[in-house]
């Protein structure tokens, strides 16, 4: 799933800024909703160093040093870049069926997911002018 980093609360918006998206994304999915207390040294066998990966570490340990860091679960920030995926999906001509096996939803709810969306569509464009 294509996740904008607009969808982020800002706390991972500035880690996504210092580590790179994919791996906050795979700090939010091991971490989200636990704080994340931050190592001042970077070492091989650290289970943060083996999820990130050693160059994240680095640049982490250099930034946060120390630091303990509520890590937010960002579900309703992942959930609204998936119903934004949907839509684009709908828009460009998949069938609802398809998108309801794709992403566990039933036919209605995909139908319910495309009538929010185009009301919040309208309703930005009428804000434009």
């Amino acid at each position: 799933m294509e996740l904008s980093i607009f969808h982020l609360p800002e706390s991972i918006q500035e880690m996504v800024e210092v580590i790179g998206l994919n791996a906050t994304l795979l700090i939010v999915e091991e971490r989200g909703g636990i704080r994340l207390c931050v190592p001042t040294r970077v070492k091989d066998e650290n289970w943060l160093t083996k999820l990130i990966g050693k160059e994240a570490m680095i640049k982490l340990v250099e930034y946060y040093c120390g630091e303990e860091i509520d890590i937010p679960r960002c579900a309703s920030s992942i959930k609204a870049a998936q119903d934004q995926k949907i839509f684009e999906k709908l828009k460009a001509g998949v069938s609802q069926a398809k998108l309801a096996r794709e992403f566990g939803y039933t036919e209605r709810g995909i139908r319910k997911l495309k009538k929010r969306l185009e009301e919040v569509s309208r309703y930005d464009q009428v804000s434009l002018f």
